[in-house]
């Protein structure tokens, strides 16, 4: 497996797992984005973002990074498979340090937690739910 910076013929794939809702009930900002709007948005910020490709050379999700703030997202097909937890250890091999963000009850605030991530006590309420910040120190 892979992380490849993401680049902007990506952004349609970007979408697809995105905008599917069951990525979007789970992200601080749960709006639906056009590929217009998703290009814009590339062009303003160039974010260093990366697509994630299995061992078979398949775009399997991307993997979110601004600042110590990261996150994954997991194209549907693709969950419980094992790609997310490959993706984090690859990030975070060589950092000290990083942050994100999980609604408390979203199943993988357990994950996050098997991977040294832990509550840092900072929460904000999104859509009447509580949004945890989690912390991890190598």
């Amino acid at each position: 497996m892979k992380l490849v910076p993401l680049k902007k013929s990506d952004l349609s794939f970007l979408l697809k797992v995105r905008n599917h809702e069951s990525t979007r009930k789970n992200l601080e900002n749960d709006s639906k984005f056009t590929l217009e709007q998703c290009k814009a948005w590339y062009d303003s910020i160039n974010p260093l973002w990366f697509i994630i490709y299995n061992s078979y050379g398949d775009k399997v999700g991307y993997f979110r990074t601004k600042g110590s703030d990261i996150g994954c997202d997991i194209h549907p097909k693709f969950r419980r498979k094992g790609y997310a937890r490959k993706a984090f250890e690859i990030y975070l091999q060589n950092k000290k340090y990083a942050t994100l963000w999980v609604f408390e009850d979203n199943f993988a605030k357990d994950f996050y937690t098997t991977l040294g991530f832990i509550e840092s006590g900072k929460t904000k309420t999104i859509r009447g739910k509580n949004y945890l910040h989690m912390v991890y120190e190598n």
